[in-house]
């Protein structure tokens, strides 16, 4: 019997290291996908103005391998013109819209995307509950609900809480991303005479626009750092972790969906304070792994981050159902061959 076979349109970064949440997600979905037995013809699109050929490429691809699975695992912006051709010639091939981000269903509420567009592709895979809601009160058929996955084959030890309470940011640094929101906060506890009572560890690629101010303002501080990278593909990176008591997370980027880092941090066992923005609510439970504030509001967060210190909650337990929580979001238990049989690929 033919093994399955598929062209995977997106931002890919083959035989590189992943440095984006759609390049992570894109190889880690390659990959379970071949150890199903699934071929993957990659159109790589990352950086695709050195390389435009991958246009040419792809139209290749699809006219030849007419019985391949089509998947588009990207922005919806990358492909939306893309779609908007296949409907308008009445292109006949089994395609999946892996949705990447969490604002097309804003998007096609607010009639900046056509329903009829989107929904022209066969099956559309979403993050999050509340984006398949909107997408289904908009006409859009197909749809089916697929959290956000890593491969789990290592649990690191959970730690104690600290004291000094241990923070951690892991993400881009950007403005976005609620970085300026964590240094308010933090000057704020230190004003208030608790800097010998935590630190905050910030680890990650900052935004070429945000260094200098992001290196003046850590100047100013003695108990916050830039940490450099954290290197999740060996254990010693979760280990690393999960010495950490709390994530930080008061993002208000537009394109946040289900961060992937949300099961980095359950992984390691590290409770979250998240902003309450896009779909976090969906993905985070208040009390159990994580603790939230308003959007835009670093005294809120400050006030939160107050309240951990001085013990008001039960930090250790949080830990642990964070722990317990992940396993939902193992690849292994999220692209299974069930999945593959509805969307047609088996």
């Amino acid at each position: 019997m033919k093994a399955p076979e598929v062209i995977v349109v997106g931002w890919i970064r083959k035989g590189k290291l992943a440095n984006c949440g759609e390049t992570m997600k894109n190889q880690l979905m390659i990959r379970k996908l071949e150890e199903m037995g699934v071929k993957c013809r990659q159109m790589d699109f990352k950086d695709w103005k050195r390389h435009p050929w991958i246009f040419i490429q792809l139209l290749w691809n699809i006219v030849v391998h007419r019985d391949n699975t089509l998947i588009f695992s990207t922005s919806t912006q990358n492909v939306y013109q893309f779609m908007r051709v296949l409907k308008f010639i009445k292109w006949k091939q089994n395609t999946v819209h892996w949705v990447i981000g969490g604002s097309l269903g804003d998007r096609v509420v607010q009639k900046i995307y056509k329903a009829d567009v989107v929904g022209y592709m066969k099956h559309t895979l979403v993050e999050s509950n509340k984006m398949l809601c909107q997408m289904e009160e908009c006409g859009v058929k197909g749809l089916k609900h697929v959290p956000n996955f890593k491969p789990i084959k290592y649990y690191p030890e959970v730690s104690k809480q600290n004291n000094p309470l241990r923070f951690v940011f892991l993400s881009r640094i950007m403005p976005e991303k609620g970085c300026n929101y964590i240094l308010e906060a933090a000057r704020q506890l230190n004003e208030y005479g608790l800097k010998d009572k935590f630190i905050i560890d910030f680890y990650g690629n900052v935004a070429d626009t945000y260094k200098d101010e992001f290196e003046e303002k850590l100047r100013s501080f003695e108990n916050v750092r830039y940490a450099g990278f954290l290197n999740l593909r060996e254990n010693a990176g979760y280990d690393k972790l999960a010495s950490y008591d709390l994530m930080l997370f008061p993002t208000y980027w537009k394109g946040e969906g289900f961060a992937g880092i949300f099961i980095d941090t359950f992984i390691a066992g590290v409770p979250i304070i998240a902003s309450e923005w896009a779909h976090n609510r969906e993905f985070l439970e208040e009390g159990k792994t994580a603790l939230f504030v308003p959007v835009h509001d670093a005294n809120a967060l400050a006030e939160r981050m107050k309240e951990c210190i001085e013990g008001k909650y039960d930090i250790d337990q949080m830990k642990l159902s964070c722990q317990k929580e992940a396993e939902k979001y193992n690849v292994d238990n999220v692209i299974t061959k069930d999945l593959l049989k509805e969307v047609e690929i088996f």
